[in-house]
């Protein structure tokens, strides 16, 4: 039966496949005329401010004001760009602490295992809790027993 599934699934992969790939040049094509077009209106938008600040203020002026601008819009990308990279490495830093902190007790209760397996009262007791402690986890998700908004303090 899984035999003749194979050239049926074979078949729909390529018609998708193919499909994809129709699409994916004739949105790479119209993305290209696109770009030279809001590049190209870029720069003459650029030139023409350029001019009319020119015409106003004296034409070294003008270009000086441009520039200024560029610099200015430049610098405020830059600092976005680090400001994000370093809240991004911060998460990180958070997440690998976390997982660390979560290898950890994996660690430590691997550890206690052979002790805690030799004590039948103790495999109870584990059992138990870990039973409570799951309980404690999905019970309230499933009954809506969450938090309710006047019970948190927020001041």
């Amino acid at each position: 039966m899984l035999g003749a599934l194979g050239p049926i699934l074979a078949s729909l992969a390529a018609v998708d496949i193919a499909s994809f790939v129709r699409k994916f040049k004739r949105n790479a094509v119209i993305y290209a005329f696109v770009l030279v077009f809001l590049l190209t209106a870029y720069v003459l938008g650029i030139a023409a401010l350029a001019i009319y600040l020119g015409q106003s203020w004296g034409l070294p002026m003008g270009l000086i004001a441009v520039a200024g601008g560029a610099l200015v819009l430049a610098f405020i990308l830059y600092i976005s760009a680090i400001l994000a990279n370093q809240a991004e490495e911060r998460r990180k830093r958070e997440i690998a602490a976390a997982n660390n902190r979560k290898a950890m007790m994996v660690t430590a209760a691997a550890t206690a295992l052979p002790a805690v397996a030799k004590s039948r009262s103790l495999v109870i007791l584990a059992v138990a809790g870990g039973l409570g402690f799951v309980a404690m986890k999905v019970l309230p998700s499933i009954f809506g027993l969450g938090r309710r908004p006047s019970d948190t303090d927020e001041r």
